[in-house]
């Protein structure tokens, strides 16, 4: 007998892959935790498989969302099929709490996954341990939450006891929520170092280069009470102790060669730079005058460029350090000896206009600080003698500055008037942009005083542009004056250290985060008052 078209057709579309329905709405609902055998909470669990029911087909991945604490000598078992996911434990402790963890990684077969991690625990004993730690984790430059950052707790014998993160496995883990908050729970009460980490290679350890939230103080208790527990603050970081390294010396013409280095660095202080770095002629051993400078768009290379020419022979650049250079943590350049033979051709390049710094369509007013500048696409040389700043029908004298060699800016001597006109060459014609000095009639001030076992530093931050960072005095007071009218933003830290900038600590050895705060709403600055903020205590 030959079976027919349809009963063919009906068999192969029941072997066929599953795939997403199409048409409607998406789905963007993830699945729900329906059943669990055992059930969270229980007692006195001998059965060492336990299965989880969710409300939809779950990915075949799912299985790597899983975590089980405390550890075992051997890893669970862990298997997906359809809406159930099958954990077996190799063996189970006397009177211990176990913690289930699925984490944020497990989705449904439309890769819709999980918005915070779900968590329930059991207990092979008569009781189930319910010690509870709470925390949010944020990013220490604008206080927005992090989602889907591990979280680890380490038992301690005392609160005096430290534990190296990069060595041992982590007692209780779980991970952050989608906007940074985290809870332990079924923790055995007492004390406990806590971190989050991004786990990237999935190790359960700290390992060097992971991003990483130190915890403010090395002991944090779990509690069993009913009280909900006060959310600890972790702000992630990465500890750099490593400087930036000069990897490679790249000749782009008779006249211009890159130096390149491992990770991104600013070029501080180009006149510095080029008494630090010496480019000689292998040849005859002559040091050759080169003007160092760092485009914009330029992360990871600074650029030398020499008049007259480099000579056809190779060149020897080198130096002892120098701090003229720094990388995002602050580190200096360590001493270098690179080589390279220029090319032959000539150089071509020719320094043009590139934009104004700031700029606006119309007048760019002024704030705190802030200076008019002029960028340039290389050293401008006596393109630069061709900008002018116009006043009032007049051409001001004014010198120009720079740090990385194609930014100028007026020297802080320099008097500007209240209006005045930048004027840049572009080819046969000119570029213009405004300025407005603002009279201090129409400048605010936000005051206050923040209570700290330290130096405590106010970063006042506007809509847009840059920060302005003031000191508090011995007392904690603190004035940010000569603010643009505007809703401002206050970031605040205690400078244990001393070095202008907020630190994130260190696991091990354990070093504390310096303490740092953010204004939950923005600040209103209004035109000649000074706005009192609350008393903030660090």
């Amino acid at each position: 007998m030959r079976p027919s078209a349809a009963l063919l057709l009906l068999v192969l579309a029941g072997c066929a892959t599953p795939v997403a329905p199409t048409g409607g709405p998406a789905d963007t609902t993830p699945p729900t935790l329906v059943a669990s055998s055992p059930a969270d909470g229980s007692t006195n669990v001998s059965d060492r498989t336990l299965r989880l029911t969710f409300s939809e087909r779950l990915a075949t991945n799912a299985a790597t969302a899983v975590t089980v604490t405390p550890p075992t000598e051997t890893p669970p078992d862990v298997s997906v099929s359809a809406r159930e996911l099958r954990i077996t434990l190799h063996e189970l402790r006397d009177s211990t709490t176990y913690v289930v963890t699925v984490g944020t990684a497990l989705a449904d077969q439309r890769n819709v996954a999980l918005r915070a991690p779900i968590t329930l625990a059991f207990a092979t004993g008569d009781a189930i341990d319910r010690g509870r730690i709470a925390g949010t984790v944020r990013r220490p430059e604008t206080g927005a939450g992090v989602g889907g950052v591990a979280v680890w707790a380490y038992a301690l014998d005392d609160t005096l006891g430290t534990v190296d993160p990069g060595v041992a496995a982590p007692d209780y883990r779980t991970e952050t929520g989608a906007d940074g908050p985290f809870t332990l729970e079924y923790l055995r009460p007492g004390p406990y170092f806590v971190l989050a980490i991004e786990d990237r290679n999935r190790n359960a350890r700290a390992d060097a280069g992971e991003r990483f939230a130190a915890p403010p103080a090395p002991a944090l208790l779990a509690r069993d009470d009913s009280t909900a527990p006060e959310p600890a603050a972790f702000f992630v970081t990465t500890l750099d102790t490593v400087p930036p390294v000069a990897q490679r010396l790249r000749p782009l013409s008779d006249r211009r060669v890159a130096l390149r280095f491992d990770e991104p660095v600013r070029l501080l202080d180009t006149a510095a730079f080029g008494e630090a770095v010496a480019v000689t002629d292998s040849a005859s051993g002559d040091r050759r005058a080169v003007s160092w400078y760092q485009p914009a768009a330029s992360a990871f290379e600074v650029y030398g460029e020499a008049a007259p020419p480099f000579p056809s022979t190779p060149l020897l650049v080198t130096s002892e350090g120098t701090d003229a250079l720094a990388d995002s943590a602050g580190l200096g350049a360590p001493p270098f000896r690179l080589s390279a033979t220029p090319p032959v051709r000539a150089d071509t390049a020719s320094a043009r206009f590139d934009a104004f710094v700031p700029s606006a369509p119309d007048s760019v007013v002024l704030g705190r600080d802030v200076r008019p500048g002029i960028r340039f696409t290389s050293p401008p040389g006596a393109l630069l003698d061709a900008v002018e700043v116009r006043a009032v029908g007049e051409t001001l004298d004014v010198p120009f500055v720079t740090t990385d060699g194609v930014t100028f800016v007026p020297d802080s001597s320099a008097t500007l008037p209240a209006r005045f006109t930048v004027v840049a060459p572009v080819g046969d014609s000119t570029a213009s942009q405004r300025f407005v000095v603002p009279d201090a009639r129409d400048l605010g001030a936000l005051v206050g005083r923040v209570e700290a076992d330290g130096p405590v530093r106010v970063e006042v931050r506007p809509e847009a542009g840059a920060p302005v960072v003031v000191a508090a005095d011995s007392t904690g007071a603190f004035v940010a004056d000569g603010l643009l009218p505007g809703p401002y933003t206050l970031r605040i830290w205690v400078d244990r250290d001393g070095d202008g900038r907020w630190s994130g600590g260190r696991l091990w050895p354990y070093e504390p985060p310096e303490p740092l705060v953010f204004l939950a709403q923005p600040v209103q600055v209004r035109a000649r008052w000074e706005t009192e903020i609350d008393p903030i205590t660090l």
